[in-house]
């Protein structure tokens, strides 16, 4: 899930909603637009921009912000200025340029810079400056430090060789047309790391004080069933014991996942542990009853904590659709390999007895493309001989 700059006391509001809807009845009369019980996390209202600035700038958006620069240079160059054929290769040149700015924000401002030193005075200048100032902000709004100090250096440079002689007139362009926008952007980026922090934090605590509640009160009642019962048949007693074991790791996982929200340096999984944490997702995997060959490999220990995730949980998502779609019975073929340059998880079942390894509606699948996609990795899914076959190939980070 991408977070924008927005209210973080409304999302917290939105999956407090949609996990009380799953876990307990929703709160009668009572919605999203009532923040009460929120109100600590309200006071950044007063930092948030509009909403459309940020999509404007979201790496989506390219095609409409590249759009919407182009209406603006026509509609200058037809109200107020007559265009020369080289005032519209330059402009023109410098909004396509502008689609490479959420990958290479300083890229695009050299290229704005260079393309002012060789534009002649006339129609095209204004319109660049105009561009390189929306690149500035870009720039600040997605990097810090060292290419914001090399951004600042080159256009005072280019506004240095238009107007050598005139300083008081260079100072006051710099500070306005060069650190107006790297301002404005540093704010925005300061923004969007305060809402996402408190967002972290407000979904940590929703975590902690609602959902880690009721799976406690979930393994609190099976321990209770477990002894108030006693059940003479074995099969009973295991699957009592299965509930109270997944009840117990997925409140360890709860915990885990808090702390990881409130503190990001923390892993979810430490990479020395990514094999054993595989080797258990196809152990709880045996215990529903699936028939898994499985060959993990040690190398996995050697992937980054992201990566590391990433694997832990195709792993457990790919053998739950299994059980879910092609049923306990299935055989099961898993697999993950490591080489110098990629990670490799495959799995693979026969269709089971219910042949229905293609079925399903659920997020699972797009969360997990998601997930691999992200990192520059490819996931195939589908029907494969009478069965399904879910294939990751993950690039490992060097």
């Amino acid at each position: 899930m991408r977070l924008f700059i927005l209210d973080p006391s409304r999302v917290v509001c939105e999956i407090s909603v949609a996990v009380r809807e799953g876990l307990a009845d929703p709160p009668s009369g009572r919605g999203c637009g009532q923040l009460g019980e929120f109100s600590g996390s309200v006071g950044y209202r007063a930092l948030v921009l509009p909403g459309w600035l940020d999509q404007f700038f979201d790496r989506r958006a390219v095609p409409l912000r590249l759009l919407v620069l182009l209406a603006v240079a026509v509609s200058y160059f037809l109200v107020f200025a007559s265009p020369t054929a080289l005032d519209a290769v330059l402009v023109g040149g410098a909004v396509l340029a502008m689609a490479a700015g959420p990958r290479w924000p300083l890229a695009v401002v050299v290229t704005l810079a260079g393309l002012l030193v060789v534009a002649p005075e006339g129609a095209s200048h204004l319109a660049l400056k105009v561009l390189a100032g929306v690149a500035l902000f870009e720039l600040a709004m997605r990097r810090s430090g060292w290419p914001l100090a090399v951004a600042a250096a080159v256009m005072t440079a280019v506004y240095a060789l238009n107007r050598p002689d005139d300083l008081p007139g260079l100072v006051f362009r710099a500070v306005m047309a060069i650190g107006g926008p790297i301002l404005l952007g540093t704010y925005v980026r300061s923004v969007r790391r305060l809402t996402q922090v408190e967002v972290r934090t407000s979904v940590a605590r929703e975590l902690h004080d609602l959902v880690a509640h009721h799976v406690s009160s979930i393994v609190l009642r099976v321990k209770v069933a477990r002894q108030v019962l006693a059940p003479e048949d074995a099969r009973v007693r295991a699957v009592l014991d299965d509930v109270h074991e997944t009840g117990v790791a997925a409140l360890a996982d709860l915990r885990q996942l808090v702390t990881v929200l409130r503190d990001p340096s923390q892993s979810f999984v430490e990479p020395d542990s990514l094999p054993a944490a595989v080797e258990a997702a196809v152990a709880r995997a045996r215990k529903v009853g699936l028939r898994v060959d499985a060959t993990v490999d040690p190398a996995l220990a050697r992937l980054d904590a992201t990566r590391g995730l990433t694997v832990l949980r195709l792993a457990q998502e790919g053998l739950a659709n299994v059980a879910k779609h092609a049923g306990s019975s299935a055989r099961t073929q898993f697999s993950t390999s490591v080489s110098a340059d990629a990670v490799r998880l495959e799995i693979r079942d026969d269709g089971g007895d219910f042949r229905m390894a293609g079925s399903g509606s659920g997020h699972g699948l797009v969360g997990l493309r998601e997930r691999v996609e992200m990192l520059g990795g490819t996931l195939e899914a589908g029907v494969h001989g009478h069965g399904w076959r879910l294939l990751a190939v993950l690039p490992v980070a060097s």
